[in-house]
């Protein structure tokens, strides 16, 4: 039986993994969890309360984030080939694909019992665009393209939204409700920048004309080698990207809202999947981009395919900081901790009586930006820093008793090509 072969795959898979990944620019790593034996071939969704919702062909169950069972809901047919599963926004029910069949379930993550909810061959990836709707990618038609299905979740009912070429790829709605799409080659493994992320309004997928094409969409991001899913953030709107879909080393890669990559904040020697971002311990500001204060998460599974053992590995935005000291000749030296390495970071100030806290954010497209100064009241400061291999970088100015106890100084970090990602922590003269 398949729930027999899945229960020696997972036992294959058991060998913990002790090591982080690499973070890239304006990010660390927080923790690793090693996926139990039953979970590691599975299809799982993390819920906010930090429980998995996990499908593995056989069962559907909730555990927590040690890999014990704390539920389960239920088995939804025969032993198959799960797809995915995949709360609600309201996390009141879960839907999940499977592909010996090709049916979508519906399952209450308080008693359980899935019922069927309607079929869709080849289903590969879902998102959602409210309680009631979610948006489906499944080869449902031929070989050689892949459709994107409307499905209501109360009736079960489908509809054609879009049609692309190549077999299924990973979707995700926008904050702002466009759709995105990761489109997929026939070539196997996807050769060198051949995977293109495209993109349809969300007036396009709310009125057509039905089905909307390829030729429709516009380009959002071209040239990944491979892409194995996505999703966005929901505070501040930037997506992320697994890339190098069973191929290593593989990455997770962040794009800004204008379709321009932000870096790569992740890169594994194995391959990278599923990628989630949630809330995580701090004051809730943060937005889950690079260089942003405490407050999201993100979190991705790397899975070792060759040598055994999966696993979800959980980092988060970093804030630069900044920090005074007063000289003995009448100077200061400001020093700034955790920019982008081996670039620039540029100074700017405001009167000390103006500042407060907490700080507001202000959204400028490419970056959010943090401060507790009056965003009309901001003075540039005409000072420009390097920072060196580690994000590190000083500048030392004139500050004399006459001065002192009057400025606050913040930084902005900026990429390599000079485009501004983050703001520093604050400090005072």
């Amino acid at each position: 039986m398949q729930c027999q072969f899945l229960a020696g795959f997972a036992l294959a898979l058991a060998p913990t993994l002790s090591f982080a990944d690499t973070c890239g620019p304006g990010y660390a790593h927080d923790s690793i969890t090693t996926l139990s034996a039953i979970t590691a071939p599975a299809a799982y969704d993390t819920l906010s309360n930090g429980n998995r919702v996990v499908y593995d062909g056989s069962q559907i169950w909730i555990e927590n984030d040690a890999g014990t069972v704390i539920q389960v809901l239920g088995n939804p047919s025969t032993p198959s080939f799960a797809s995915f599963i995949e709360a609600d926004p309201t996390e009141t029910f879960a839907v999940l694909g499977e592909n010996n069949n090709g049916q979508l379930f519906k399952v209450s993550l308080t008693t359980g019992n899935p019922t069927p909810l309607c079929t869709l061959a080849f289903n590969f990836d879902i998102a959602y665009e409210n309680g009631n709707s979610a948006l489906v990618s499944a080869a449902a038609v031929a070989f050689g393209s892949n459709e994107i299905y409307r499905v209501n979740l109360t009736t079960g009912a489908t509809s054609l939204v879009a049609t692309v070429s190549g077999p299924s790829g990973p979707i995700a709605v926008s904050p702002v409700g466009d759709l995105y799409y990761a489109t997929q080659t026939l070539v196997f493994p996807a050769p060198p920048a051949s995977t293109n992320i495209i993109r349809w309004t969300a007036n396009q997928i709310t009125n057509g004309p039905f089905p909307l094409t390829q030729a429709r969409a516009s380009l959002f991001t071209p040239g990944f080698d491979g892409a194995g899913y996505m999703t966005f953030d929901p505070v501040f709107g930037n997506l992320f990207l697994s890339v190098g879909l069973y191929s290593a080393p593989s990455s997770i890669v962040e794009i800004d809202k204008t379709g321009a990559i932000v870096a790569t904040i992740a890169v594994s020697p194995h391959t990278t999947g599923k990628v989630e971002v949630l809330d995580a311990p701090g004051p809730g500001l943060g937005a889950c981009a690079a260089f942003q204060p405490d407050g999201r998460r993100l979190q991705y599974r790397a899975t070792d395919f060759f040598n055994g053992g999966s696993r979800i590995e959980k980092i988060s935005p970093r804030r630069p900081v900044l920090t005074s000291v007063q000289n003995m000749d009448n100077t200061m030296t400001c020093t700034l901790t955790g920019g982008w390495p081996n670039s620039t970071a540029y100074v700017i100030s405001g009167n000390l009586w103006q500042y407060s806290t907490p700080e507001t954010s202000y959204d400028l497209v490419k970056h959010l930006f943090w401060t507790g100064m009056p965003i009309n009241a901001i003075r540039r400061a005409g000072i420009t820093f390097a920072t060196d291999a580690s994000g590190n970088g000083s500048f030392t100015f004139s500050n004399p008793p006459s001065a002192q106890g009057l400025f606050v100084i913040q930084a902005l970090v900026s990429d390599p090509v000079g485009v501004y990602r983050g703001t520093s922590t604050a400090t005072f003269n």
